[in-house]
């Protein structure tokens, strides 16, 4: 599964007609549509933030059924091992020294016991072991930074994670804030 972007929005066949509409007379038709759900969409783009940056100027102001366009950086397997160590390679890449960043965790991330069965871990047991591996500066409540991990079921026992790691107004709903430099 290779996609990079992730588009959520309301849930119903007009919204989803709706949404590529918009999506279409914001970027054209460049991109390849991997997963259709009712209220996610998985895209593979050439370049992600510059698509975030042109669908978030488009759409500013405009009734849309659009919440978010979210880039991804790497789509891993839903271990927290393999997780923590990409949100570190990303984060230590990408924020700067004195800046501030959060960890956003959406759905279930798993561990191996020592019989190699999968464990569910708790969120914030998760977040921790990401958040550890990061040496910035934490604010939770207003950070300039977000390394956002998004977990998605691919069929019934099938999943992966997405991994972004970008300035604070990516992960926000796409109709607030003025477009900006989301990197």
């Amino acid at each position: 599964m290779s996609f990079n972007v992730i588009v959520t929005l309301e849930p119903s066949k007009e919204n989803h007609e709706w949404a590529f509409s918009q999506i279409n007379s914001c970027v054209g038709a460049s991109y390849v549509i991997v997963r259709v759900r009712p209220s996610l969409i998985l895209l593979s783009v050439a370049e992600p933030y510059k698509f975030w940056f042109e669908v978030k100027k488009c759409i500013y102001g405009k009734d849309t059924p659009l919440h978010r366009v979210v880039p991804v950086d790497a789509v891993v397997d839903p271990l927290i091992d393999r997780i923590a160590e990409k949100a570190q390679q990303l984060a230590l890449a990408r924020i700067p020294e004195n800046a501030t960043y959060r960890v956003t965790l959406h759905g279930k991330v798993f561990t191996l016991d020592d019989k190699n069965r999968l464990i569910r871990i708790h969120s914030i047991d998760a977040i921790r072991v990401i958040a550890e591996k990061i040496n910035r500066k934490v604010d939770l409540n207003n950070p300039e930074w977000v390394v956002y991990i998004r977990t998605i079921n691919i069929r019934r026992w099938s999943a992966v994670t997405a991994i972004s790691v970008a300035k604070n107004i990516v992960f926000k709903n796409i109709r607030v804030g003025e477009p900006s430099s989301p990197l």
